[in-house]
């Protein structure tokens, strides 16, 4: 299975540990070949560092030239230049800036390279374009399998096809 994530980044008003728990029970539990993320704040580094740390090589889709700008804390810079390290593969989307365009269009890639999608979501519609809604819905319009962690019910489920 390749698995691509797609998630909020703001996640520090939610059970943090719930959520990690998941990720790891459903990377142990599935044969994933490879993870592909834009390792942005949240969902995707949370990700992407537990694939590292199992040892499983990932991809990264960078929405733009400029992505280091978006990240406003040493701390999620430097988590992000350190997993963009362990990247087996880096792609840079032919945007200059970041936009809502260039993170909606990272996330079709990651679907489009993706045979499952896992989605870290409370199930609403996106606040802005390219947001988790956006993704999940792209997933499922392409009759992907999305593996949904809701942060606010505390459950997992399928959604889509299999």
């Amino acid at each position: 299975m390749i698995l691509g994530i797609t998630g909020h980044q703001d996640l520090e008003s939610f059970n943090l540990k719930w959520i990690l728990n998941e990720i790891i029970k459903f990377i142990s539990n599935n044969n994933i070949e490879k993870g592909i993320s834009s390792l942005a704040i949240g969902a995707d580094q949370i990700f992407a560092n537990e694939l590292k740390k199992e040892e499983i090589k990932f991809e990264v889709i960078i929405p733009c030239a400029n992505y280091a700008s978006t990240f406003k804390s040493k701390k999620d810079l430097d988590m992000f230049k350190s997993l963009l390290e362990s990247a087996e593969n880096i792609t840079i989307l032919n945007f200059e800036e970041p936009s809502e365009l260039a993170f909606y269009k990272a996330g079709i890639e990651i679907v489009n390279l993706s045979s499952n999608i896992m989605a870290i979501w409370d199930g609403k519609k996106a606040k802005g374009m390219g947001g988790t809604g956006d993704i999940v819905e792209v997933a499922l319009a392409k009759q992907k399998q999305v593996y949904h962690i809701n942060p606010i019910t505390m459950k997992c489920k399928n959604l889509g096809y299999d």
